[in-house]
């Protein structure tokens, strides 16, 4: 982009008054920042975003508001009780769904059910599957890989993965 001082082209009439070949004079500083800026914004809306900065921005969006200290109880034999972070459960079960490729993990709940002697997860997902996908399959793959995600990273059983499917794209 060429910018001359007055926002004329290179090459344009001579101002009245001014001698051939003379230079024109320069405006205030911040009428030259104003055109160079306007120039840039009307260049730049023709430039798609960067795929990086969409998927951050929307990784920023799906991201839920989590209540500080919320743990889940896997364990809660005296002496040797473990808890894990709710978010740190979701972000383990969340990659797991995003590892099929065919899907992206929404909203996520994990829940620990059952007595102390036989504790279960029960997960709840959202997910936003690929256009041409048959979806009740789809459903079971997500389930699968939850399960076993789940049963792998804190050592309970899976009892329920229930699954939405909020977005095709």
């Amino acid at each position: 982009m060429a910018l001359t001082p007055d926002g004329a082209a290179p090459g344009a009439a001579v101002p009245d008054g001014a001698a051939p070949g003379a230079e024109p004079p320069v405006p205030p500083v911040p009428d030259l920042l104003a055109t160079a800026t306007e120039a840039a914004r009307r260049e730049d809306a023709t430039l798609p975003p960067p795929p990086a900065l969409l998927r951050r921005v929307m990784d920023a969006v799906r991201a839920e508001p989590r209540r500080p200290g919320l743990a889940l109880v896997l364990s809660d034999v005296p002496g040797a009780r473990v808890e894990v972070a709710e978010a740190a459960a979701v972000r383990v079960l969340r990659a797991a769904v995003d590892g099929l490729g065919d899907v992206r993990a929404g909203a996520c709940r994990v829940a620990v059910d059952g007595t102390a002697e036989q504790r279960v997860l029960r997960v709840t997902l959202t997910v936003t599957a690929r256009a041409g996908l048959p979806l009740p399959e789809l459903a079971e793959r997500v389930r699968a890989r939850v399960a076993a995600a789940g049963e792998e990273a804190f050592g309970l059983p899976v009892a329920a993965v229930d699954v939405t499917v909020a977005d095709v794209t």
